[in-house]
């Protein structure tokens, strides 16, 4: 990608009640320049016609107009050339930082939400943030099959700190069982999330189930350390637990 960064400089002089002259500079600096094609230029124009120039290449202010050069001392010269080169080294500064600007990207950070407004309407959330350049592409999918009707789309806005952030939402049937998936693509990068419609009541009875299973796993891990560590009984004589260690007998 080549970038191009112009400056227009415009001074206007009015010689007469009938007549008014203008004087423009144009500055042009170029990213990656091709054959004959300077990476800096600087032109001068009284009205329309061109009285000063200087390019990279050269490095030299020279005039363009012969009354310029009749009329200005050499020293005028040499100082322009001088505050010309150092524009030129600005631009170039300028360009890379530009380059580093327009180059770089961030990949989102994609979530998906649920959230009921009202009784009985669910609402899936996919929201990306965090990421540059701000051009990015989210679609909802029903069983693999795109949405468009039923889906709102939020802006694509700053978060502050030179990155973007963005949402798409659908509602959902409570008593559908389809399967919701959040695709994202972005400066090549594809990322797809999914969210699996469950009604409410299945959602509980599922913990509830999930709550009872861990409790038992529970309880039996403490049933199995009780017995483990129950005293033995020989004999009708009850006698506690030792540890019984082997010793060597004196010689």
């Amino acid at each position: 990608m080549v970038l191009l960064v112009p400056l227009i400089t415009v001074f206007m002089v009015k010689l007469s009640h009938a007549r008014t002259h203008s004087l423009r500079y144009f500055r042009l600096g170029v990213s990656d320049p091709g054959h004959g094609v300077p990476e800096f230029i600087s032109v001068g124009y009284v009205d329309s016609h061109p009285i000063t120039t200087y390019d990279s290449v050269t490095r030299q202010k020279e005039p363009r107009a012969p009354w310029m050069a009749e009329n200005l001392a050499p020293d005028h010269w040499e100082r322009y050339t001088q505050l010309l080169r150092g524009w030129q080294q600005m631009f170039k500064v300028e360009l890379r930082r530009l380059q580093r600007h327009y180059n770089h990207s961030e990949p989102p950070l994609v979530r998906i939400s649920r959230k009921e407004f009202f009784p009985g309407i669910t609402t899936l959330f996919c929201r990306a943030h965090g990421f540059y350049p701000p051009e990015i592409s989210m679609i909802w999918k029903k069983n693999g099959e795109e949405l468009v009707q039923e889906v709102d789309y939020g802006d694509i806005l700053p978060s502050g700190d030179g990155t973007y952030q963005t949402w798409v939402s659908v509602e959902l049937d409570p008593q559908s069982r389809d399967i919701y998936s959040c695709h994202v693509e972005h400066c090549g990068l594809h990322v797809v999330l999914q969210g699996h419609q469950e009604s409410e009541s299945i959602l509980l009875v599922m913990k509830a189930v999930f709550g009872a299973i861990v409790l038992t796993i529970v309880l039996a891990g403490v049933g199995f350390l009780a017995w483990r560590r129950r005293p033995r009984e020989q004999n009708g004589v009850v006698y506690p637990s030792t540890r019984i260690h082997e010793c060597s007998s004196p010689s």
